[in-house]
């Protein structure tokens, strides 16, 4: 799939003064050569990139719609441009970085500018047009580069540790929790249980490592002809928590099926090349820098399974009720309404059984 397939005109309200950009650009790089012209990259994420044609150089704008939790737009770019460079310097497949803008007469709101690296990006994760065997070694690619996500020292990431793996879960969960009894619409017995039990049976091992915290096929750039990741897109979720936790969150294609987002569900692995869930994880053990997650697997798998579906659950019920507050008779709404309770009856099942 080309990358062109994946570009857009910029939709009007993400437009900016693309001249004042090209003399902001001509000031700043050195090797930048006019006319610039731009697109918006299609995608879910919710801050938006853009591609910057120039002659002989392209490269990936990256703003922000939503500052991150406690910080302004600017302090949230600025995060994120550092995290970019530290991840760069440590080698992970990433952009190279250029700068970080925090004045809002450029364009409008702050950025920050990464080369742009060309290769394949696949939206659909059952890889239509592609052979098993293709297909396949893609997918061990994607474990691959989440095992060396995982192996980054968190130091490096400049990212606040805040004691990582098991007060991560501790936190998150404490924090979905809050969050969907706000935006409660319904009463899901599964949903109350998950409640009280994900936060008195968190795992006992520590484990603490970089987290994407949205690593999906969609996020990753392949090599033109190799199946090798060569970039990873979409850090504005990274933080340090559980690597089990990232992993689990990676997963759930092969578990729920969530409007305007692909899924693995009813897909014949066999025949498709695509490993299920168990040889997925089975790649990933094998690419990891742990040894005792080489020879052992992941202990306790069932409990991250549930605490990343709890999480879909929790994000769909909120889109759920801020749809509800729009307005009846969106029949979008019904869909998220069948997953918050389709996922949460899941998630249960995953700990204990029992559907409600």
């Amino acid at each position: 799939m080309a990358m062109a397939a994946n570009l857009t005109t910029v939709q009007p309200h993400h437009r900016f003064d693309e001249a004042r950009l090209a003399d902001y650009l001509a000031a700043r790089l050195s090797n930048f050569k006019p006319p610039l012209t731009v697109q918006q990259f299609l995608g879910t994420s919710v801050n938006p990139a853009f591609m910057l044609h120039s002659p002989g150089r392209n490269f990936v704008l990256r703003k922000r719609a939503v500052p991150k939790k406690g910080s302004s737009l600017a302090e949230s770019i600025e995060r994120d441009f550092a995290l970019i460079t530290a991840l760069h310097k440590a080698g992970l497949p990433v952009g190279t970085p250029h700068f970080a803008c925090t004045d809002e007469q450029v364009i409008g709101t702050p950025f920050y500018l990464l080369d742009y690296i060309p290769g394949r990006h696949f939206r659909d994760p059952n890889l239509p047009g592609m052979d098993p065997k293709q297909r396949n070694a893609i997918y061990e690619a994607m474990a691959a580069a989440l095992a060396q996500v995982h192996a980054l020292d968190p130091a490096l990431t400049g990212l606040p540790l805040n004691g990582g793996g098991k007060e991560y879960l501790a936190r998150q969960i404490a924090t979905l929790g809050e969050q969907f009894r706000a935006n409660r619409t319904d009463e899901i017995g599964a949903m109350e249980r998950l409640l009280e039990w994900l936060p008195a049976n968190i795992p006992p091992q520590q484990a603490s490592a970089l987290m994407h915290g949205n690593f999906r096929l969609e996020n990753l750039i392949f090599h033109p002809s190799e199946p090798r990741v060569i970039a990873i897109l979409d850090w504005d979720l990274a933080l340090i928590g559980h690597p089990f936790a990232d992993l689990a969150i990676n997963c759930m294609p092969y578990r729920v099926t969530i409007p305007g987002m692909g899924s693995l569900q009813g897909i014949d692995f066999i025949d498709s090349g695509i490993p299920g869930e168990p040889d997925y994880i089975a790649a990933y053990c094998r690419h990891s820098a742990d040894p005792a997650i080489r020879e052992n697997g992941i202990p306790h798998w069932n409990f991250y399974l549930a605490f990343a579906l709890f999480r879909v659950a929790v994000m769909a019920q909120g889109i759920l009720k801020r749809g509800q507050e729009k307005g009846p008779g969106n029949p979008a709404m019904k869909a998220y309404a069948s997953v918050v309770r389709s996922v949460a009856n899941q998630a249960w099942n995953m700990v204990d059984g029992g559907d409600d």
